[in-house]
């Protein structure tokens, strides 16, 4: 079972932050979109999922709920603290990163753990062929890839290849990414945020790269109600239906 790519994008979230760069604003915020939904069907879609999906699924939420804290409470202290306090802006800074840091090792016992007791179990690979797997780049490169895939719906090594054809908006595209990783590289502060939920397309890859049966939207929605770090008991299936449906087309243009 390769878990690169869960390590990748876990990686990318855990960058970018100096002292007086902390985001504001929805960026950070775990969203959920929602409907009332009546009479809820079965949980027949655990079937369709091997048991190392649910162990995934629980350590992402896990993640998401703990960074979503460390991220609030900072802010919260950051703006208690005011600009006039650099001290005090210092210290709230490295007990956050302190924080991050236990995060970090955390999840990746946690991977280590289940990736030795799961070895080996049949996934899709398509979930994460932005990134280069086999064999696997290094952890920059990976980012890299993570990074463009995620900023402008397509791989890394598409985009390039048009560039080598003479496309100028490839070319934009592969600057606008190495800015972006030199920014995190160099703790110049957080990224653009992406136009995507991160949160629920986190989830949205672990189903996709485990689901032995494509789930049905409504089946996909249970499992988001019960997995999604937002916490809301009722997701939207038609907008989750779409999301995947946009996310899988963006995996399969080569």
């Amino acid at each position: 079972m390769n878990l690169v790519g869960r390590r990748i994008s876990f990686r990318v979230r855990l960058l970018g932050f100096t002292p007086n760069s902390f985001p504001e604003g929805p960026e950070f915020r775990i969203s959920c979109v929602t409907r009332p939904r009546n009479n809820p069907q079965p949980d027949d879609w655990k079937k369709k999922l091997p048991a190392v999906f649910f162990e995934l699924a629980e350590v992402n939420q896990e993640f998401e709920k703990r960074w979503a804290k460390l991220l609030t409470q900072a802010m919260r202290e950051l703006k208690d603290a005011g600009p006039k306090r650099p001290e005090l802006q210092k210290e709230i800074s490295a007990r956050f990163f302190g924080e991050v840091g236990k995060l970090d090792r955390w999840f990746e016992e946690r991977l280590i753990d289940i990736n030795s007791r799961y070895t080996p179990v049949p996934y899709n690979p398509i979930a994460y062929n932005y990134l280069t797997l086999d064999p696997p780049t290094s952890d920059s490169e990976g980012i890299k890839e993570y990074l463009h895939f995620h900023r402008h719906g397509e791989a890394l090594r598409v985009t390039q290849k048009k560039d080598s054809q003479g496309n100028l908006d490839a070319w934009d595209k592969i600057s606008r990414t190495e800015r972006d990783a030199r920014i995190l590289a160099f703790g110049k502060g957080p990224i653009t945020p992406f136009q995507e939920d991160v949160v629920h397309r986190q989830l949205l890859q672990i189903v996709i790269c485990y689901e032995s049966e494509r789930m049905t939207a409504e089946e996909l929605t249970q499992c988001f109600d019960k997995y999604c770090a937002c916490e809301k008991e009722n997701h939207d299936s038609d907008a989750l239906r779409k999301m995947r449906d946009r996310f899988e087309a963006e995996l399969k243009a080569e």
